[in-house]
């Protein structure tokens, strides 16, 4: 279903405080250290007005050369997807490398559309998918929590949001240049939404929804292990936020998992709105396993529109059990290490002895092979430290 002209003028962003972002900030970035970057958006000034198949086609020449190098960009992504993916060959997973490139070029070279073309351009090539879920929310009457995972296109579900008149708030990272950070965010708000930087608090989003504003959060980053359940995500046990279940619960707020993608055949934006029916529940663990597969249902659709850059394993659940994936990701390389990526997706069943007063979360070699795990389980350890040759023991500043 192609996006209707919205019913009522997108809400001025002056109507809605921001947290922690400031419009005017740009005044104080205009010093010859910042030349460069706003350089850089006056090329995408350009680059917006240029056709969308040209822009396509630059994005695929370049994405050849730019996949050949080896940085720790393309490491952590192959890291990413020789876990996610076990069923690709070495030749596939190079290939995926390069559509991911490509459509990561898109992006960067369209991402001054919003700021500098009419937004009736931008109208025009907005698709969306079960709409009715959208709709359903929105007449509830309830604030509405959209969950997004870190697509590449993940700005332009937002944008729409705002475009179609919804009073929007989103949270958001604060961006390593001042002066990109600026344009991301002003442009946010130019469509009527409302900024709340990470570092403003759980106490931000609440109160904002509580006003009848939506939320719209990407909830598939690894932030730790703290406040984290460890649910499976493209097969790989994943630290996982509770605060959206916790949240929607606290501010009786309804949850719709948005996904955005981009057809390369018709160069559109299409947004797929998904249900999750009876969130919260009284289960917190429950909500998050079914946020996780409902983004991942979303994202086998287009899975080479994620943004697999991100380390998005690196919190094992259980040192006795899991390793780090990203161990040869850094400039020196650990020839001595060898990752296990399989006893990385599950379990494994022989769990490597505790250390002095460890209380394991969660016994997972029982979940896999409960047989296997209690015939081969080391019998419990003595005071003593970890056995030397175990690369999975923790080290001193480790252990409690």
């Amino acid at each position: 279903m192609t996006s209707t002209p919205p019913n009522n003028s997108p809400q001025g962003h002056k109507l809605y405080a921001s947290a922690g972002f400031e419009v005017k900030a740009w005044r104080k970035l205009l010093g010859p250290k910042h030349w460069g970057s706003w350089l850089c958006l006056g090329l995408l000034a350009v680059t917006a007005y240029l056709p969308n198949r040209l822009r396509d086609a630059l994005a695929w020449l370049l994405s050849w050369p730019l996949s050949l190098p080896q940085l720790r960009f393309k490491k952590v992504t192959l890291a990413n997807l020789h876990l996610a993916f076990p069923e690709l060959s070495e030749h596939e997973y190079q290939a995926f490398y390069r559509k991911m490139l490509c459509h990561a070029l898109i992006t960067a070279l369209s991402y001054g559309e919003p700021m500098f073309l009419p937004k009736s351009w931008l109208g025009r090539r907005w698709v969306l998918k079960h709409k009715e879920v959208l709709d359903a929310a929105v007449a509830s009457g309830q604030p509405i929590i959209f969950c997004v995972p870190h697509s590449f296109y993940l700005d332009r579900g937002g944008l729409y949001l705002s475009y179609a008149g919804l009073p929007m708030f989103a949270m958001v990272n604060e961006q390593a240049d001042p002066v990109f950070d600026w344009f991301l965010n002003y442009q946010r708000i130019i469509f009527g939404g409302s900024i709340h930087v990470r570092s403003a608090g759980f106490r931000s989003m609440l109160k904002a929804l509580k006003q009848g504003r939506h939320l719209y959060i990407a909830c598939d980053e690894d932030l730790g292990a703290e406040s984290a359940y460890f649910v499976d995500y493209f097969g790989v046990p994943k630290a996982t936020l509770g605060s959206v279940p916790r949240l929607a619960a606290v501010a009786k707020a309804k949850v719709v998992v948005l996904c955005s993608s981009y057809n390369l055949k018709t160069a559109n934006f299409e947004l797929s709105f998904h249900d999750l029916p009876n969130f919260p529940s009284d289960d917190p663990k429950a909500d998050v396993t079914a946020m996780n597969q409902a983004l991942e249902q979303e994202l086998r659709e287009h899975p080479e529109q994620y943004m697999w850059f991100l380390r998005l394993f690196k919190t094992v659940p259980d040192k006795r059990y899991f390793i780090d994936i990203y161990a040869n990701c850094h400039k020196v390389k650990r020839p001595d290490i060898v990752i296990d990526y399989e006893h990385r997706r599950k379990p494994l069943t022989t769990p490597l002895p505790g250390w002095p007063g460890y209380v394991p979360p969660e016994d997972y070699s029982l979940k896999v092979a409960p047989a296997a795990a209690t015939a081969q389980a080391p019998e419990p350890t003595s005071t003593e430290a970890a056995p030397a040759e175990s690369t999975d023991a923790p080290k001193e500043a480790d252990k409690p």
